[in-house]
């Protein structure tokens, strides 16, 4: 049977040792071990690959998802790393989680109290890390109330083990860090008043962690015991001068077809684009189903042979046309075309492609279709 890559030649190539560098340059520059976040299928990039490549650095400590499934997942596939349950969605899960040896991040008293019942009949305190919430206003215990909460869920014997106590930054990418009134330091205040509060009250607070990627690399105050970098291990977001981090992806596809059209002639959807003199289209099997922006329309580029190349028209599901016009007789059918990444000397990198689609950076590799084959270069072939 052929691969999915053998047939319509459009993939993503991933550097999973340029992950592992990434990982291992944010924790030298924070001098504090990581999380490293592989929830999204790894942001897009392909979570079992890359979480056996991650799990074996020494720069790592642990693994962190946001569901259930996706820590399942990885120990369906034999990897045995911690692996830190992030987000709500436990559902009727808590056995789960405990039996896959797993440790949930818990936001609500509700939770708290299900592990502590587990741990309680199995005689084996569940080990949990607890959130709380220092101005996300999104998941975590109210920091006016976990003392409290934890007081409780402590006096359940053989309950819990409070193994970490953690908070999540809402700001800290745009935030200045040179500003003392600004929302990350504001909430690394009321996290360290957290800490000095269950302490005095007698509560183990385990081991503390606040810094995302941002955090990590630009807040030196919210490092803590462990960051939690996700974007920035794949190559991406803010970082400060001195700290390089490797280009990991490279969403690529090729020339289909090839169209000369007269002036007045229009192309794709809506007849967006016209050409004004003898024009020359390629057509490219990688679109909006794939993970190309439809908001590229109008100003996206692509790379073919080395050169920054003009969507021409409406970004289609299944297609693009680029308007290869200026690359004259030296374009061919089979042509590689990169769509993220580096071709020659030139890049386009997830910045770029996210501020011309007006998107986050994010929504760029977690928004390639599972329908692209990933292909790991130095792990393997490809995989659907």
């Amino acid at each position: 049977m052929r691969e999915p890559a053998d047939i319509r030649q459009t993939r993503v190539e991933i550097d999973v040792s340029a992950i592992v560098s990434n990982v291992e340059t944010i924790v030298s520059h924070a001098n504090t071990p990581a999380y490293a976040v592989v929830k999204a299928d790894a942001y897009g990039h392909g979570v079992v690959p890359v979480s056996r490549a991650l799990a074996a650095s020494p720069a790592v400590s642990g693994l962190a998802v946001a569901l259930v499934e996706e820590g399942l997942e990885l120990r369906d596939a034999g990897i045995d790393a911690p692996i830190l349950v992030m987000g709500a969605s436990i559902g009727d899960a808590h056995e789960a989680i405990v039996d896959a040896g797993m440790i949930p991040l818990v936001s609500s008293a509700a939770d708290l109290a299900r592990f502590a019942a587990i741990g309680s009949a199995r005689s084996a305190p569940v080990p949990v890390h607890v959130k709380v919430d220092t101005g996300m206003s999104r998941l975590g215990i109210s920091r006016h109330d976990v003392v409290d909460v934890l007081r409780a869920a402590t006096s359940v014997a053989g309950g819990i083990a409070v193994e970490g106590t953690c908070t999540h930054l809402a700001c800290a990418d745009v935030d200045d860090p040179a500003d003392p009134d600004c929302l990350t330091a504001l909430q690394l205040r009321r996290f360290d008043d957290v800490l000095a509060s269950l302490r005095g009250a007698g509560i183990a607070t385990g081991i503390a962690h606040a810094a995302n990627s941002a955090g990590a690399l630009l807040f030196p105050a919210s490092r803590y015991d462990r960051i939690r970098p996700g974007l920035a291990i794949y190559g991406n977001g803010p970082r400060p001068d001195g700290v390089a981090l490797r280009p990991v992806v490279t969403f690529a596809s090729e020339i289909e077809l090839l169209r000369d059209l007269e002036p007045g002639d229009t192309a794709s959807y809506g007849a967006r684009w016209t050409a004004e003199t003898d024009a020359r289209i390629a057509i490219v099997p990688v679109g909006y189903a794939d993970g190309v922006p439809r908001n590229l329309t109008g100003s996206g580029e692509v790379l073919i042979r080395g050169r920054r190349c003009p969507l021409a028209g409406t970004v289609c599901m299944d297609m693009i046309l680029v308007d290869v016009t200026d690359l004259g007789d030296a374009v061919s059918l089979g042509d590689p075309v990169v769509v993220l990444g580096g071709q020659g000397d030139e890049r386009i990198t997830t910045a770029e492609l996210a501020e011309r689609a007006g998107i986050s950076e994010y929504e760029v590799t977690c928004g390639i279709s599972k329908r692209v084959p990933r292909v790991y270069p130095t792990v393997g072939p490809a995989v659907e």
